[in-house]
């Protein structure tokens, strides 16, 4: 009989249990990764989200060296499971099986396979379950304040996180929670990046803080704040999460939980030039307290 080698055994043993875990907004995710080495450069990314509960979702990331996907850019839905191609990574989500697959050509692109994956199957199981958004949006701490910070792909939500940096905390530049379950709106961070988040707000910070404003941006050559109607906030929103909303099945529910949002929060359009003078002005539009002395 041929003696397996054991070599081969360790790494295959290796390869079975590398793994990361991690919890966004209540929903934990077992992640399968390649091998250890994956595992070693990843989990200390997620270690302010830990899985302190039985996993809800299994992700798997898969390293294919040979994948070559170009400029492809789709998504098709078939029943529970989506399957998609974008930014480099190919791979589908289940969602009535709670599995998802992501393959990636490198471990550099690692976390972002994961946080594709993650993201996806977090933003419809929140709307199910958790009675809570996902919203393509920065996340700023200022003065006691928990703003939403939201608008289309270069509206200025990177701009804005980076000019909070001296005055306040930027906890995400591209996806925010708001958890609508309770009698008060908060805000949660997330640790998912974008592709262009610039490296001084590569934060994935744990935050939890009430909710005080949605802003929806516009650059312009001086400031305004503006209250939205309701019907033009939705529709404003609807733009920037269309992903939220293909599903026939996820649309209903999206729209209810965006008029709880509009209704338990205020809405303003904020039409603001990239200069430090931006906070000032929010200060006296929003009412906000003055700092206190150090």
């Amino acid at each position: 009989m041929k003696t397996r080698d054991p070599s081969a055994w360790r790494c295959n043993v290796a390869a079975a249990s590398a793994s990361l875990g991690m919890a966004i907004g209540g929903i934990g995710f077992r992640v399968q990764l390649p091998n250890a080495a994956w595992q070693a450069a990843l989990a200390p990314l997620y270690r302010e989200f830990p899985l302190d509960r039985r996993p809800d979702w299994q992700v798997t990331i898969s390293h294919d060296p040979d994948l070559a996907l170009a400029d492809q850019r789709w998504i098709a839905h078939d029943g529970p499971i989506t399957r998609f191609c974008a930014d480099g990574y190919t791979g589908w989500v289940d969602l009535e099986q709670r599995r998802a697959l992501v393959r990636t050509a490198s471990l550099d692109g690692g976390a972002s396979a994961v946080e594709r994956g993650v993201g996806y199957a977090c933003m419809h199981t929140l709307l199910r379950e958790r009675q809570s958004l996902m919203l393509h949006a920065a996340g700023i701490l200022w003065r006691g304040q928990g703003l939403v910070v939201s608008g289309h792909s270069g509206a200025g939500k990177t701009t804005m996180a980076r000019l909070a940096l001296d005055c306040g905390e930027p906890v995400n530049d591209e996806v925010v929670i708001v958890d609508l379950s309770g009698p008060r709106p908060l805000l949660l961070s997330t640790p998912i990046l974008g592709q262009s988040t610039p490296p001084e707000l590569a934060r994935r910070v744990r935050r939890v803080a009430p909710a005080t404003a949605l802003l929806l941006l516009a650059h312009a050559p001086d400031f305004a704040l503006t209250p939205m109607e309701p019907s033009e906030a939705v529709m404003e929103l609807l733009r920037t999460h269309i992903a939220a909303v293909e599903r026939f099945s996820s649309a209903e529910i999206w729209m209810d939980m965006v008029e709880r949002l509009i209704q338990s929060l205020p809405v303003y359009r904020l039409r603001f030039r990239p200069t430090p003078e931006l906070w000032d002005f929010l200060a006296d539009a929003l009412g906000v307290p003055p700092r206190a002395a150090s």
